[in-house]
């Protein structure tokens, strides 16, 4: 009997909680709003933004909360404003009840930056268009020549993701131009040499050969023995020397 009465005891404890917190626990759209807390969740690698630039632009756009009562408080309003701006990725607003409201950001995280057409942006990890910022500079990539918008998200953004997420190339590509027939010429970071990757269909498999050649054949022959090395074509790496 002792064994039930503590099973009916133990599985009743979180029901007289949940009772004795409605009953006693003070009306949470009475307190009122003494402080706010803003979060930048990934402020050591990117510094687009800053807590000073968010507070300002709380109050800027209205919707500070300091003051105001939680009943008028409306947090689901304050993370779409926040949304808005094309340097945050994700916003989430909270009340605690000690009268903090607490605001969690997370910034966009570029992989691409493009300067073409008078205009300069970066393409971040979900292929969308990020403006530059004054506060920050990412050390990425850079993608000039002949590139609209479309093409950067549609073509430049797989190549740009493969170079970020590869750490041999990563380290290696420093430039990559399109031409106005679309070919991409690459520019190392390594080298005074000029890659023709062509087309970038299978840039992929392109790659593959020529880190082939960057391990086997260039610590032997010298980096700067080749002028252009052209991997257009399929299978194959053509080198063409540097004038003495």
């Amino acid at each position: 009997m002792k064994k039930i009465f503590k099973y009916i005891l133990v599985s009743l404890m979180p029901i007289y909680l949940i009772v004795t917190l409605a009953l006693y626990a003070p009306e949470t759209g009475n307190i009122k709003c003494t402080r706010v807390h803003i979060e930048l969740a990934d402020s050591l690698e990117t510094h687009f933004t800053s807590v000073k630039e968010i507070q300002r632009e709380i109050m800027d756009k209205g919707i500070n909360p300091i003051g105001k009562l939680y009943s008028r408080i409306n947090t689901e309003k304050m993370e779409n404003v926040l949304k808005k701006n094309q340097l945050i990725a994700s916003a989430e607003c909270f009340k605690t009840p000690c009268g903090t409201v607490h605001i969690r950001l997370t910034q966009r995280i570029p992989i691409l930056r493009v300067i073409s057409n008078g205009e300069n942006y970066y393409i971040d990890k979900d292929a969308q268009i990020m403006p530059t910022s004054g506060n920050f500079t990412a050390y990425l990539p850079l993608a000039t020549g002949y590139i609209n918008k479309a093409y950067a998200k549609n073509k430049l953004y797989p190549l740009a993701c493969f170079l970020d997420q590869d750490e041999f190339w990563n380290a290696q590509i420093e430039q990559i131009y399109v031409s106005p027939e679309q070919e991409i010429e690459l520019i190392p970071r390594v080298g005074d040499n000029l890659i023709l990757l062509g087309k970038i269909d299978n840039f992929e498999r392109k790659l593959a050969n020529l880190r082939c050649l960057y391990e086997q054949a260039l610590p032997k022959v010298g980096w700067n023995k080749y002028d252009t090395i052209n991997i257009k074509y399929e299978n194959q790496v053509i080198c063409t020397r540097r004038a003495l």
